[in-house]
């Protein structure tokens, strides 16, 4: 059940990275550069969490075996 948890929200925060880099874009056409930059770090930062999220999962299913 775990594992399925962590994927889940692994799966969440990678794609909440999207929203956010889709939002850097958009801030860096409105020439707003310090709000695009700082959004493009957030971006990077939920992708790792993500990652992290869903290696985890993979080590309790090796756990469990």
């Amino acid at each position: 059940m775990r594992r399925h948890i962590y994927e889940l929200m692994g799966l969440l925060l990678v794609l909440a990275s999207v929203v956010f880099f889709l939002y850097s874009a958009r801030f860096l056409g409105e020439r707003d550069y310090v709000s695009g930059i700082l959004q493009i770090f957030v971006g990077f930062a939920l992708i790792r969490a993500g990652l992290e999220l869903t290696k985890l999962s993979l080590l309790t299913e090796e756990r469990r075996s």
